[in-house]
C-alpha cells in the first residue's frame, strides 16, 4: 500500500469513504514536496487546494503587526489543512509553513467541491472539526484576554489584536449559515419577552430551552445552569452540534443584560427562521434570574 492511500485511510475525514473512492483519490492527487521552513500558502493567497500531510509536519499561523507571530496548530502526518477558505470561497487567512521537509497530497479545489458533492456526510465532520478548532482558539483568546487585563504594561493595541482575532473567528465561522444572512439584520423582527418566574415554571417543566447568546468565553465565566451557548457569530456551528431540533414549537429562552442585548437579538432572529416559534427574551436578563435565587454556573465552581 502507498504513502498516498495510507495517508488518506489515516485522515480523520475521508478515511470512511468507499474504498473505491478512496482508490481513486490516490490515484488524481496530487504531490507537492517541500523543503523545511518553505511556505506552503500565505494569507492572502486565492484557496486553490486541500492538503493531506503524507510526511513531515506544518505550522499553521498567523502574522501580526508588530508582535510575535500567532500559532494556531502543528499538523503531522494523515492531518490536513486548507479547508476553510474552500468552504468559505474567501482568501486564505492564515500562513500554513512546513517545519521539516514535508510531502503533501494535494487536492484541488475542483475535485474536493466534487467529493463533498457525492458524499455530504463529510461536510458535517469538516463541521465538527471547525467547532473543536473554534473552541480551542476562543480559549487562547480569553486566556490573552485575561492575561491583558492583569497587566498593567497591556496597550491599547494589544487589545485592538484581541478584539480582532475574535471577529475573524466570528465572521469565518458566518458562512455557514444557510440563509446567507447578514451579521446585522436591517429590520429584525420583534420579539416578546417572558418573565423569570415563568420561564423557571417552563423550564422546569421541560416546556422551555433556555439559550445563552454571549460568546463563549462570557459564556464560560457565567451562565444559567442547563443553558445552551448559541453566540450568533458561531451559531451555525453551535447549532449543528447539539442544539435540540426536533420541537420547533418548544419556548426558546435567551437572556443576557445591557450588553448582550444586541447578541439576544441575533441569535432570536437566527432561531426564528429556523422555525422556532416561540423565542422569548427574558425580562431582567442573567440579573434577575439570579436575583430570584435560581441556579447559576460561575466559572470554578462546581
Amino acid at each position: 500500500m502507498d504513502i498516498e492511500v495510507q495517508s488518506i485511510l489515516k485522515n480523520s475525514v475521508f478515511r470512511d469513504l468507499p474504498d473505491q473512492e478512496i482508490a481513486e483519490l490516490a490515484r488524481t492527487l496530487q504531490i507537492r514536496s517541500v523543503g523545511a521552513n518553505e511556505a506552503i500558502f500565505k494569507a492572502g493567497d486565492p484557496p486553490d487546494a486541500f492538503y493531506i500531510i503524507g510526511s513531515g509536519q506544518v505550522r499553521i499561523f498567523v502574522k501580526l503587526k508588530n508582535r510575535a507571530e500567532r500559532e494556531f496548530s502543528i499538523l503531522g502526518p494523515s492531518e490536513h489543512f486548507g479547508e476553510m477558505s474552500l468552504l468559505t470561497d474567501e482568501t486564505r487567512t492564515a500562513n500554513a509553513e512546513s517545519l521539516v521537509e514535508t510531502r503533501l497530497l494535494v487536492v484541488p479545489r475542483e475535485r474536493f467541491e466534487q467529493i463533498l458533492h457525492d458524499y455530504p456526510q463529510l461536510s458535517k465532520k469538516f463541521l465538527r472539526e471547525m467547532r473543536e478548532w473554534l473552541l480551542k482558539n476562543e480559549k487562547i483568546i480569553e486566556e490573552e484576554s485575561d492575561e491583558l487585563l492583569k497587566s498593567s504594561a497591556g496597550s491599547w493595541y494589544d487589545y485592538i489584536i484581541v478584539i480582532g482575532i475574535s471577529i475573524f473567528l466570528g465572521l469565518s465561522f458566518n458562512f455557514l449559515n444557510p440563509q446567507g444572512i447578514r451579521l446585522i439584520p436591517a429590520r429584525p423582527r420583534p420579539v416578546p419577552g417572558i418573565s423569570v418566574s415563568k420561564a423557571m415554571q417552563d423550564y422546569m417543566q421541560k416546556k422551555a430551552l433556555i439559550v445563552d447568546a454571549m460568546p463563549i468565553s462570557f459564556y464560560n465565566l457565567e451562565h444559567i445552569k442547563g443553558a445552551f451557548n448559541l453566540p450568533p457569530a458561531q451559531f451555525d456551528i453551535m447549532y449543528m452540534a447539539g442544539f435540540p431540533q426536533d420541537n420547533k414549537n418548544i419556548i426558546v429562552v435567551l437572556y443576557g443584560s445591557t450588553i448582550s442585548a444586541p447578541y439576544d437579538l441575533l441569535t432570536a432572529q437566527k432561531l426564528m427562521l429556523r422555525g422556532y416559534n416561540n423565542v422569548r427574551v427574558l425580562e431582567g436578563g442573567l440579573k434577575a434570574w439570579q436575583k430570584s435565587g435560581y441556579p447559576v454556573v460561575k466559572k470554578g465552581s462546581r
